[in-house]
Formats: structure tokens, sequence, C-alpha cells
């Protein structure tokens, strides 16, 4: 089945409704492959040196307070997703250094992980105060849709236009906004990073009961089954609990709604209409959804996924499947290799990687 695609975006906060501070946040992906982390960054440059150019046609005035001193009561704010790894962060940091040192002006730089970001926001949120920049891996889905509306992100369409036609128009679609204020549909954030979802599974617990890559399905039924099978036979030869699924189960991990939309689009669910409305009325739709969330939810009731899984923050499943507690799990980073880059054994031949199985 085709994996739904899920784009990092920077967000600017309106001046006019909030106070002037620059933050942003993405949930950058790790990346042990160098050429793929040097081209992520080159990209990020590219983006903050649109957001500057843009920034240096807005009105003097409106900017003033910005250059005045390199001071951190005028520096930019920016809130960004923390890595996984520090190399990430540093990577950052450093293009921010450049930066700095080439115009004389200052940015106040804040890592956040997902969790503390969502948190953090609606705080500050409630108290009126964002930062200036927001880069953020959930922004499309926690964010943006709710400030657009209330009119306090900046319409970002002088980014957008002049690198328009590198981005395909289901990407362009998921930073187009509605401002209930303005009372207009527009850009209201920046896409810099796009990712699909995938399975990642532990080798060498298919080895413990005789199975390979070359035996895991690949037909929808089958596919699920497979895993279901190994846990029977992991449990019948363990002392301690291994679990075949690492299905996210909370409110609060984006793994969740992730892989349940991947069931609502292997089921033929469609929640919004062409036009965007929400269909969740209609009743063959309220059927589907249903259908769907019995399906997801059958794995935990059998006990084929960890009974904590309910209260499982985003890193959570990555730390099951990395302990062997889980023998499989959905992830749309590559997070989950990042963190064995030091292991090559574990990283080469004990993980494996597979994408949803045919719907």
């Amino acid at each position: 089945m085709g994996s739904r695609t899920k784009p990092s975006q920077t967000a600017k906060v309106s001046r006019n409704q909030l106070r002037s501070t620059p933050t942003s946040r993405l949930m950058a992906r790790p990346n042990s492959h160098r050429k793929m982390l040097r081209h992520r960054y080159t990209l990020i440059a590219m983006i903050l040196v649109l957001i500057i150019v843009a920034c240096t046609n807005t009105s003097e005035s409106e900017f003033s307070q910005l250059t005045q001193s390199p001071t951190e009561s005028t520096a930019l704010r920016i809130w960004w997703d923390k890595g996984f790894n520090p190399e990430e962060d540093e990577a950052l940091q450093q293009l921010v250094s450049n930066w700095e040192q080439k115009t004389g002006h200052k940015i106040k730089l804040t890592f956040y992980t997902t969790d503390e970001r969502s948190q953090k926001a609606q705080r500050f949120l409630q108290a009126g105060n964002l930062p200036d920049i927001i880069m953020s891996f959930k922004a499309e889905s926690t964010l943006n849709p709710r400030l657009a509306w209330e009119g306090k992100l900046v319409d970002v369409s002088d980014i957008i236009e002049p690198v328009k036609n590198l981005y395909p128009e289901s990407v362009l679609q998921t930073v187009r906004f509605y401002n209930n204020v303005e009372q207009k549909w527009s850009y209201y954030g920046v896409p810099i990073h796009q990712a699909t979802i995938h399975i990642y599974y532990r080798r060498d617990l298919l080895e413990q009961v005789g199975r390979t890559d070359k035996d895991i399905p690949q037909d929808w039924d089958s596919f699920w089954e497979f895993w279901k099978q190994v846990h029977d036979d992991l449990q019948a030869q363990q002392k301690q609990d291994i679990y075949g699924l690492g299905l996210p189960m909370s409110v609060e991990a984006g793994d969740t709604y992730q892989s349940f939309e991947q069931i609502l689009e292997a089921y033929d669910v469609r929640i919004l209409d062409s036009e965007g409305q929400l269909q969740v009325d209609q009743p063959q739709v309220r059927r589907g959804i249903i259908k769907c969330l019995d399906w997801y939810t059958q794995f935990y009731q059998q006990g084929y996924v960890p009974p904590d899984a309910v209260n499982w923050l985003n890193p959570d499943n990555n730390r099951n499947l990395l302990n062997r507690v889980i023998v499989m799990t959905p992830n749309a980073s590559l997070s989950i290799p990042a963190a064995l880059r030091q292991d090559p054994d574990t990283y080469r031949n004990k993980l494996g990687i597979i994408e949803f199985p045919n719907k």
C-alpha cells in the first residue's frame, strides 16, 4: 500500500498577534549516512536564507527591535525539534553560529523534544508569547492548522512562491490553511522534510523461532498473522515476555495516528472528501472508522501488544524495539537505525526494515 507522507514544517508566528521573537522546531530525521545529512542541512540553510530574505522585505519599523543590537532581548527566537543524535543538534548550532557571524544578529535557539514542544507551545499560546519561528515535524497536525485559523501565523507565500516548483502539490497542501481572521486560504508553513512510514523489525528475534526475512508475507491478512505466530512461538521459548507487535496505542504518540492513517488507507476509509470537508457523520464512513478501530485494537486486547503501549510517548516504541521487548514497530523516521549506528552488527544484520503489506 502507498505510504502517506508527513512533511516537517516551519511556521513564522505573526507579529501582529504575538510577541516578536523567532522560534521554530523540526523533528530532524537522524541519518547515519553523511550524504543525506548534508543534503538535509543544505535544504534547511536554503529555507532559513529565504526566511531571512522575506524578513528583510518587511517594513523596517516592524523589525526595528530585532536590528537594534545583538542582545538576547532582540534575538530571533527559534524553537527546533531536538534531534535523536547529538550530531543533528550540533549541525544546526553550527549553521546558526555561521549566520550570526555573517550578519551580526543573534538567534536564540531552543531545542525541545516532540513531547515537550507540544506542551510548551500550549502554555505559551495561552500566555500569548510564542517564538518567531517554530520548526516541527508534527506541526502539520498539531499546531499550524489552529494557529493559522486564529490568525497567529505569518502568511509565508513570499517564501513558498520562489521554490514552489520544487514541491509536489500534495506537499504544498499540507501547509495551506484557512485564516478565519482574514477570511482567506494561504500558505502558513514551509515544508522542509518528507517521510514515509515503514516497519522495523528484529531479524535476530525471527531467527530464534526459525524464520527469516523471506518468510514475511506480503498480503495484508497473512502479514499480521505472521507476527502473531512469531509472538506465540517466542512466548513459548522465553521466560520474559516478548511481544510480536509494537503498535502504539496512546493518544500522545504521533506514531499512533500515523499508523492508524495507514489502516484507514488500507480499508479505503476517507474521513475527508475531495474538498477537505469532514465526513465522519456519514454512516458508511462511520462504519469504516469503527471497523478500523476494532481491527487495530484487537491485537492489544489479544495480548500481542505490550500492556503499556496505551501510555507510550514518541520514543517508547523505539526503546522497546531496541531493548528486544517487541519484534516489530512502525516508524516514520530513521531514529531506530540511527540509534544503532555505533553497533555495526545490529545495524546491518539484526535490524530489518519493510514496507507495509499490500492492502
